[in-house]
This record gives structure tokens, C-alpha cells and sequence, in this order.
């Protein structure tokens, strides 16, 4: 196909169709004439006995078929299979039909065997997927999903094909008609065909000076019989692994081979653009088939009795038989246990499995046989946030009803199992020892790591903003080794009785952090912001008439602030006296302005205007 791609793209031998083959009624102006040409002279169509093409004439599945088979060289299946129950194989299209079925695919029904439907007319939609899937495009190629909308029946395309007839026509494979419509369900005729089959085939061309990338990931060694390649190479590009096609998709591959016996494996992938353009990379695989896995079962770190029980459990990944042996003794194949005979001390036990390849998986265990001593038990966490832990046991011996227990060196009472231990921070080794009238010992060691843990700290809630200059700060903690942690509030420490403090607040923010310390020196710490914004104080006249006909009127007042019990008032610059809450003020004839000035500590103000009309009555309207 690349030398066929070649030959089109050079004018010295793409020239031909001038001089070509000449039908009757394909006339020099049709518009199909040199792609018509072009395809007759490399081979892929032909015309009839009577000179004519029949260039209107529609093409049927079964030649579309031929035509794509002739036209990118498809690999005609050997294996004589029917997949379509309507193509026999003694049917002339049968060859073409199989190679191109993964490109001109068939009809598959719910039940049933598939079919083919070979003399149908090829449709527009038909072609359009058949020559997306022969260039390789995958689909998410699509740039523009909404691209069938352009066309007035861009619904009409069947939706399984949508995107296919949408990365036809943005490749340029397939166009519209000059009414705006892509008619997908209207037939192919033999020029329509012969022009988007050669207009595929110059893509494949200047596909095949498109670079081609391959990487492929194979593991140099294995001891499974199966290893994977895995790799990814340029979109639209076939890949074969030793010469069997495996799936692409979205440029992405992960094909299993088998190997057979040990040995090392050659694998040679290639991978081939649409246009002919081939990169091969070549890897080896070294299979070397892995040992046996064996597990073994009872045998404890210490017993007290002569005869042990060792059970295991073998399995060769190869699927091979496998000899146990059992301290060099060989093992009857269905077993899976064996009881032996141990010595006072220590006893080495070794269990070995083997397989048909020499491939062998040792197990090494060794028992302490103490056949006088007591049987201990100590049961303890592995770690504790307690500074203190309780260490419990029990202790048998078959020959003492009352063994004597010490932890840490410290002799426990006879009635008692358990022991309160204090621990320090970090890891601790806690060893408790039985010894029996016989003078028979066994000795435990535990190790325990105390992480002393924070003292849990819980404040109250505090409102964001306030306008009072005091806020109660409350609080609760709680810590496991420490009744009465140490609790400090902006760095004041605080009585151990108290679980709340007030604060006097300065304008604007304010951080109380509030702090426990344990007597392990653990702190936590939760820190809280309040915003103060004093407001001004709250002055209102009570007593102010607007007019008056008398020289002296009396004026009051109520004054309040929420933080200031001292606010100052002020009357035309004037302070009044903080005890009164009226004044007698002269008046001039009409109008009379005074102005009150309320200011607390804060420097936060309150102005009011007060305005009022004295009008003197004349000595007449006294009488």
C-alpha cells in the first residue's frame, strides 16, 4: 500500500489518467473522471464489456467490500469460516466480505446468527464508518462533537454512527451536498465510491510521512508462564506481536503471551500506519520458572511436651509436583503434617519442599523444650496513652498449682494475675517471670510504647464582634493521666477550681488564648479572636419643648453607656454636671439652638441639636 500511495504522489506517474482508460460515459469534464481513471489503472475498479463505467449505477455491501479489500491490500482470511449466515463460502464476495468485516461490519441481532446483507446498496453512512475504521481513526478524534448539526439532517444518521460520520466529514473523507443536507441513508454510486476510495488512499499517503512512535514495556525476566506487553504507539497505527494482530485502543496496547518452557523468548512488535510506514522494536524475555512457596504450621517458640505436631502447606506456581521433607526425612506426597520427637532445649526444625525442576523453599523453625516449666501467658497492648497499664497473666504448670510470678523483678501475690504498672514516655519492657518448686522458669518480655496524649480542651463559645468591653471566657478539660491540668488564659494561669474568666476588651480584635498543660508538660492550646466596637453613648431628650412663651424653660435628659457609667455631657461646649439630669435654661426672644455632646471613655459620641421658639406675651393679652 506505501508503494501504491508512493505512485500517487509522484506527477511523473499520476499523470496517467489523461492517457488512461477512456469510457463512454465518463466524459473529460466529469467530475470524477481522474479519481475513476487513477483507480482502473492501479487495479481496484473496472469498467464493462461495453466500454461504459456506469458512474450513476449504485454500489451493492458486497462490492464496497471488494473495493476496499483491492484498495488498502486487506489480508483475505485463510481459515474458510462463514460469519454471516447470507455469505456462503462459494460466493464470489465471500474473500472480500471476511477480510473487510472489521470495516464494513454486519448486522447482529439479538438472537440469531449474523448477517451481511450483500446485495443491499452500500450507504453514505455505510462508507463513511468503513473509511474511518480503515484510516485507524479512534473516537476521540472527534474535535467537534456538535459538527453533524451543521446539516439539516445531521439527525437522520443512525446514533451508533454519529461519530464516525462526524470524524469523516472533519478528515475531509466524506463531504455534504451544496443543499446543506449529508443524506446518509442515500446509496453510493460507482463514482461516489471511486472518489472517496482514492481519497482515502492519498491520505494513506501523507500518512505514510507522518512520524510513527512505538514504546513497549516487556519485563526482562518472569517466572510466570504468561507476561504482558504493554506499550503505546501514534494514534491510527496497527500493532502486530510476532506477526498476530493485537487490539489498539486510543493508542494504547496490553497483549498476554504465553511461554512455553524455560528459556529466553525473543518478542518482536511492530507497528504499521495506515500508509505502509512500519516501526518494529524487538525485546527479550528470560523465563526462568520460580520456586515452590511453602508455609509451615505448630511450631510454637516453646512447648513443654516431647512430641510435636508440623503441619505445612506447599504450592509450586508451575503447577509441578512437590517432595516435602521433613529434617531430611522424605514425606509421603498426600501429606500435609508429620509428628516428631523432641529433645529437652533447643530443637531445629527444618522443612524443605522440591520440585520436578530442582527449584526447593526451606523453612527454618526452631522450638525451646522446657519440659519443667510453667506455661505463661502475658496479655498487653502494644501501646497505651496511659501513663499507667494494667499487666494480666495466667500460669499453669503441670507440676506446681502456685508458680511464683515477678514483674519487673517484683514478686506478685500468689492470688493475684494482674499488676498496675507505671510507665514512662517512649518505650517500656515489661518482663514477667514464672518459676516453679523445681526451680523451672519461663520468662515473658512485652514491650509497650506510651504516647502520652494531649489534655482534651473544649471553649466555650465566643461571638465574633460585641459591644460590651468584658466577655466571659469559659472552659472544660479533660486529660487522661492528669486530673487537674494546669489551665492558662493569655498566658495567665488560672485557679484549678475555676472553669470560666472575664476579659476586658480593647477596640477592635482581640486573641484569648486559652492553654493546658499536664503534668506530663503536654499542652493544647485553643486560641479565639473577638472584635470590640464600643458604641457611642445613648442620649435622649426627655423634656424639650419646641416653643415656649416663658424666659426659662428646664430641659432633661436620659444618659446612658454600656461601658462608661461616667459618660460626659456638654451643652454648647459647656460640660453639665454627670449628677443632674435637667438644667433651667434663659431664653432670648425666638429662636434659641443648644447643642448636647454625649462622649464616653472611648472618645465615642452622640450629638443632638435641640431648637426652641421663645415668644414673649405682650402686656395686653395679660389682662
Amino acid at each position: 500500500m506505501m508503494i501504491l500511495a508512493l505512485a500517487l504522489m509522484i506527477p511523473g506517474v499520476a499523470a496517467y489518467a489523461d492517457n488512461g482508460p477512456a469510457f463512454s460515459d465518463v466524459g473529460s469534464t466529469f467530475w470524477a473522471k481522474d479519481e475513476i481513471d487513477s483507480l482502473v489503472q492501479l487495479g481496484v475498479v473496472k469498467g464493462f464489456d461495453d466500454n461504459t463505467f456506469k458512474p450513476a449505477a449504485p454500489v451493492t455491501r458486497e462490492q464496497f467490500a471488494q473495493l476496499l479489500t483491492l484498495a488498502f491490500y486487506l489480508d483475505i482470511p485463510t481459515d474458510n469460516e462463514q460469519s454471516f449466515r447470507d455469505v456462503a463460502t462459494t460466493r464470489w464476495s465471500f474473500p472480500a466480505i471476511e477480510a473487510a468485516k472489521d470495516f464494513l461490519t454486519g448486522y447482529y441481532p439479538p438472537s440469531g446468527k449474523a448477517f451481511f446483507d450483500p446485495t443491499a446498496k452500500a450507504t453514505r453512512e455505510d462508507v463513511a464508518v468503513a473509511l474511518v475504521k480503515t484510516m485507524n481513526y479512534q473516537p476521540d478524534d472527534l474535535k467537534n462533537p456538535n459538527i453533524l448539526d451543521s446539516y439539516y439532517d445531521g439527525d437522520d444518521v443512525s446514533p451508533n454512527l454519529q461519530t464516525y460520520m462526524g470524524i469523516a466529514i472533519e478528515k475531509k473523507l466524506l463531504t455534504g451536498y451544496q443543499d446543506g443536507r449529508l443524506k446518509p441513508g442515500a446509496p453510493v454510486t460507482r463514482a461516489e465510491a471511486a472518489a472517496l476510495i482514492y481519497r482515502v488512499l492519498k491520505g494513506a499517503s501523507g500518512d505514510s510521512q507522518a512520524s510513527l512512535e512505538l514504546n513497549v514495556d516487556v519485563p526482562e525476566k518472569t517466572s510466570t508462564p504468561t507476561v504482558y506487553v504493554t506499550g503505546d504507539v501514534t494514534k491510527g497505527a496497527s500493532v502486530s506481536i510476532n506477526n498476530k494482530q493485537v487490539e489498539v485502543v486510543q493508542g494504547q496496547f496490553r497483549w498476554a503471551v504465553v511461554l512455553e518452557q524455560e528459556g529466553t523468548y525473543t518478542l518482536t512488535i511492530v507497528a504499521r500506519m495506515p500508509g505502509g510506514k512500519t516501526e518494529t522494536v524487538t525485546k527479550k524475555v528470560v523465563f526462568e520458572k520460580g520456586g515452590p512457596t511453602l508455609e509451615v504450621k505448630g511450631v510454637p517458640e516453646q512447648t513443654d511436651n516431647k512430641t510435636l505436631k508440623v503441619s505445612w502447606t506447599a504450592k509450586d506456581p508451575n503447577g509441578s509436583n512437590l517432595t516435602v521433607y521433613l529434617n531430611g526425612e522424605k514425606q509421603w506426597s498426600a501429606s500435609s503434617s508429620a509428628t516428631i520427637e523432641l529433645e529437652e532445649g533447643v530443637n531445629t526444625i527444618i522443612v524443605r519442599a522440591e520440585n520436578e525442576s530442582g527449584k526447593t523453599a526451606e523453612v527454618k523453625k526452631q522450638v525451646l523444650v522446657s519440659t519443667g516449666g510453667p506455661a505463661l501467658t502475658v496479655d498487653l497492648p502494644e501501646t497505651t496513652d496511659k501513663e499507667s497499664v494494667t499487666v494480666r497473666w495466667t500460669v499453669k504448670d503441670k507440676n506446681d498449682a502456685s508458680p511464683v510470678v515477678y514483674v519487673n523483678d517484683e514478686k506478685q501475690s500468689s492470688y493475684g494475675n494482674s499488676v498496675a504498672v507505671k510507665l514512662k514516655e517512649g518505650s517500656n519492657s515489661i518482663i514477667v517471670k514464672a518459676t516453679n518448686k523445681f526451680g523451672k522458669t519461663t520468662t515473658v518480655t512485652k514491650t509497650i510504647i506510651f504516647n502520652a496524649g494531649n489534655s482534651a480542651l473544649t471553649v466555650g463559645d465566643l461571638p465574633e464582634t460585641t459591644e460590651k468591653e468584658s466577655v466571659t471566657v469559659s472552659w472544660s478539660v479533660k486529660d487522661t493521666n492528669d486530673s487537674a491540668p494546669a489551665v492558662y488564659v493569655n498566658d495567665e494561669q488560672q485557679g484549678s477550681y475555676y472553669t470560666s474568666k472575664s476579659i476586658t476588651l480593647v477596640p477592635g480584635v482581640n486573641t484569648i488564648k486559652v492553654k493546658s498543660v499536664n503534668k506530663l508538660g503536654k499542652a493544647t492550646e485553643v486560641v479565639k479572636t473577638i472584635t470590640f466596637n464600643p458604641p457611642a453613648p445613648a442620649f435622649v431628650l426627655t423634656h424639650a419643648p419646641e416653643t415656649t412663651s416663658s424666659p426659662k424653660i428646664t430641659v432633661s435628659w436620659t444618659l446612658t453607656d454600656v461601658n462608661d457609667s461616667s459618660a460626659k455631657l456638654y451643652m454648647n461646649d459647656a460640660q453639665l454636671s454627670s449628677y443632674y439630669s435637667s438644667i433651667s435654661v434663659d431664653l432670648k426672644e425666638g429662636d434659641n439652638v443648644f447643642k448636647f455632646v454625649a462622649t464616653n471613655k472611648y472618645g465615642k459620641s452622640t450629638e443632638v441639636l435641640y431648637k426652641v421658639t421663645y415668644t414673649a406675651v405682650q402686656p395686653e393679652q395679660q389682662s
